[in-house]
């Protein structure tokens, strides 16, 4: 009786902690979406425009921290370290030229879009990127957390084809601490929702590989290469088309 009563009260916990967290996530997005957080796209477009007339034609949205080699990142913090960047919010690239880039990239930020979001943040990419323009993106993998949950993870492979194919080559690939997520509820609840109480590091959106497929391909990109459906990671490389 003892071990029955436990049990539904966990359950119970844990439910009100998920749908807690849902709560956070739609007040985060409204904020993030307020014209106060907008507002710091004023000056963006002549910074951007500083880049490109010194030949850097490469965006990393959500970069953070990273100093990828060509790219200049657009990110709504500034970091002191970062050799070239532009402050804006990303969910609004409005500021951002159309047809003037040769490369998007993001590594794990599409997570982070509401699923309203994802559908319009992939056509501005579309739009931004010159024609033939090379889109990449690295995101969890929700069919691969919980395929690696049960079963032996998978980790993404093929690192040098993607590289061969456009992937930036001192981007983060494969990580083999990700294999936590075998048989850890904690580590499968993190993949699918994010961190727990950090407002600024929530997963709106569950990316599977039909959903980014699909998605890529009714903007108009061809995808040219994307890791394992069972991947605790999805890495694309995808072009632009326009035939």
């Amino acid at each position: 009786m003892f071990n029955l009563i436990t049990s539904k009260a966990l359950f119970f916990v844990v439910a009100g902690r998920l749908w807690w967290l849902r709560l956070k996530n739609w007040l985060l997005s409204r904020i993030r979406n307020s014209g106060s957080i907008a507002n710091i796209n004023e000056n963006a477009y002549s910074d951007l425009e500083g880049w490109l007339v010194n030949g850097f034609d490469k965006l990393n949205i959500g970069g953070g921290r990273k100093n990828l080699s060509g790219f200049v990142n657009v990110d709504f913090v500034a970091y002191p370290d970062v050799q070239r960047e532009v402050i804006a919010n990303i969910l609004d690239l409005g500021f951002v030229p159309s047809c003037r880039f040769s490369h998007v990239h993001s590594n794990h930020v599409i997570e982070h879009i509401t699923e309203e979001g994802l559908l319009l943040q992939i056509k501005e990419y579309w739009r931004i990127l010159m024609d033939d323009g090379l889109l990449t993106i690295r995101c969890p993998n929700a069919l691969g957390v919980a395929y690696g949950f049960w079963f032996e993870p998978v980790l993404e492979d093929d690192r040098d084809e993607f590289v061969e194919l456009g992937f930036p080559s001192d981007e983060d690939f494969s990580n083999p601490e990700d294999v936590w997520a075998h048989k850890d509820i904690f580590a499968f609840l993190h993949w699918i929702y994010g961190d727990v109480g950090n407002l600024e590091n929530q997963h709106l959106n569950r990316i599977t590989p039909t959903k980014l497929q699909h998605t890529l391909e009714a903007v108009g990109f061809e995808i040219m290469k994307m890791t394992k459906p069972e991947a605790l990671n999805l890495v694309v490389v995808a072009r632009k088309c326009t035939k």
